[in-house]
């Protein structure tokens, strides 16, 4: 039992398998996995069935996917694009994307994004 006034004992190691699962995005994606908050960085475990994915959004900070499994198709910048498994995606702030799983497996990734605006209580994910 700890004595008051104690120091808390941190967590340092997380259990993403472990963690409850559900919509990282609302309604703006079919988005279902774990994720985790620290003081500077959102990073979550992320899943997408396949041939589903998000409405066209953006965040007010940079984003950084990485894919463990599948291939997700994007459309970015006036472009549309693959991302398949073992490849970065860098989303810069306010960029207007969308990303959905191809039709021939789930997409499963690491996502990392920083907590500027959230920090400022801007909103997280802004439908386009």
């Amino acid at each position: 039992m700890a004595h008051p006034g104690a120091p808390v004992k941190r967590q340092f190691v997380y259990d993403f398998h472990g963690m409850p699962k559900e919509a990282l995005l609302g309604k703006t994606s079919t988005s279902q996995g774990a994720s985790f908050s620290g003081e500077r960085i959102y990073c979550g475990l992320v899943t997408k069935k396949r041939g589903t994915g998000s409405k066209p959004h953006y965040h007010s900070d940079e984003t950084f996917n990485y894919v463990l499994e599948g291939t997700l198709k994007v459309n970015m910048d006036g472009e549309e694009f693959l991302v398949p498994k073992g490849r970065l995606l860098h989303i810069p702030p306010n960029m207007v994307h969308d990303a959905v799983a191809t039709d021939d497996a789930d997409a499963v990734y690491l996502v990392w994004r920083d907590k500027a605006s959230e920090k400022l209580g801007k909103p997280v994910t802004i439908e386009a």
